[in-house]
């Protein structure tokens, strides 16, 4: 009988804790709200766009206390800016105070607009020194009838959080740069020791949704980290410093998307200190892209795979095809600098000794692929060119079966058989 009775307890424990939390938190609540009073949201909306003082947040906001909103006096509404960027421009201000009220279901209630030039004036900010990842904290302290205030550090999460209360009194807006910036990586953006290897190049895309009449200037910086200093060497890791500047107006421009088509040589990445030479296994070249906005701010960010940030690793080939083809579909990427083709140039694919497809070439036009298909089992693998005409136009790329590269060539692409190399 004992063992049943806890077993009953168990189960009725269960089934308790099993009820919705904010069910049982808007009852207790509504039993015991003389202990506090709430301000619940009843919606909220807008963004501050850093390019745009018109830019508006919206809030509509319900009280409640045990005397059915009796106790509410008024509430302020403070603004505090965060600077992320280090330029210490943080501060705060308040916005207004509330003491006029309608009411929603019976309570208090009232409606909240505020723009971007009004909390930059409550914080004692101007919109220039308003950068992406900054934060506009929005802070309301209500004061009731018999003295007491309640702000966001008097809340429980369930007050909050809950989606029966949902009263935060503190609501935060990280400011974003409102501009679509992106880098496509065009080929395999890195430097190999055993490989062979191709130039840095990317296409890079703006759109500040404006026609780029918000933002004035792309520039890129180069470091260089040096990763692999032997005994008794010195380092020869080099500090960041411009690298190049494009003014963004002067960029392609499309439907409102200006792009280029950005390429760096292998010897302008290495610069004047470097040879190919001097590079050791997990060496590091970074680029760091920035946007500067009509009215001087920079917009940027300095980790690797960010929006604004890449890095060209130095990595060695651990060879997959030393001693027998590696099986899969690899991939041809061919490039004609004067737009019309390969002009009668083209590779030919031999494996076990016969010749597989027909010949791979582009006709027309100024880049395209071919792939072919390796099976398991295969013992060998030939590759080979056969020019024709113009050959200073043609260039070429190839891709292993793991997206990887494993050959590249031209302009005057070495007649015969080409080296391919499948890396781990």
């Amino acid at each position: 009988m004992k063992n049943y009775k806890v077993y009953v307890l168990l189960v009725m424990a269960v089934f308790i804790t099993s009820c919705s939390e904010d069910d049982k938190i808007s009852v207790l609540v509504q039993e015991t709200v003389g202990s506090g009073a709430i301000l619940r949201t009843l919606s909220q909306s807008g963004a501050l766009d850093m390019f745009d003082t018109a830019s508006t947040l919206s809030f509509s906001i319900q009280e409640q206390d045990d005397q059915g909103g009796a106790l509410l006096d008024n509430v302020v509404i403070t603004a505090t800016f965060i600077d992320n960027n280090g330029t210490d421009n943080s501060g705060s201000g308040v916005l207004a105070t509330i003491s006029e009220f309608g009411t929603f279901e019976g309570l208090p209630s009232f409606d909240y607009d505020v723009t971007l030039a009004e909390v930059l004036t409550a914080v004692g900010v101007t919109l220039p020194q308003v950068l992406p990842g900054d934060q506009f904290v929005i802070d309301m302290e209500l004061f009731t009838t018999d003295g007491r205030s309640f702000k966001n550090s008097d809340t429980t999460g369930n007050v909050s959080g809950g989606s029966f209360f949902s009263s935060p009194y503190r609501y935060t807006k990280v400011v974003d740069d409102g501009i679509e910036f992106a880098i496509e990586d065009v080929n395999d953006n890195e430097v190999s020791l055993t490989n062979p290897n191709t130039d840095y190049s990317v296409s890079i895309t703006i759109d500040d949704g404006n026609d780029q009449a918000l933002v004035e200037t792309l520039n890129i910086y180069r470091a260089f980290v040096d990763r692999s200093i032997g005994d008794g060497e010195t380092s020869r890791s080099e500090d960041e410093a411009l690298f190049a500047t494009f003014t963004i107006a002067d960029l392609d421009i499309e439907e409102g998307v200006s792009s280029l088509d950005y390429v760096i040589t292998l010897d302008d990445l290495y610069g004047p200190n470097l040879t190919f030479d001097d590079l050791g296994v997990n060496d590091e070249f970074q680029l760091r892209y920035e946007v500067v906005t009509a009215d001087g701010r920079i917009v940027t960010t300095d980790e690797n795979d960010t929006e604004y940030y890449r890095a060209v690793f130095v990595t060695e080939c651990i060879q997959l095809n030393a001693d027998a083809p590696f099986p899969g579909e690899y991939t041809i990427n061919f490039f004609d600098s004067f737009g019309d083709g390969w002009d009668g140039a083209f590779f030919t694919v031999t494996i076990d000794g016969e010749q597989v497809g027909g010949n791979l070439t582009i006709e027309n036009g100024e880049n395209g692929t071919e792939t072919f298909t390796v099976p398991e089992g295969a013992t060998s693998l030939v590759l080979s060119y056969t020019s024709g005409n113009f050959e200073e136009e043609h260039t070429y790329t190839l891709l292993d079966p793991n997206g990887n590269s494993a050959g590249a060539g031209g302009p005057f692409i070495e007649v015969g058989p080409v080296e391919i190399q499948v890396c781990e």
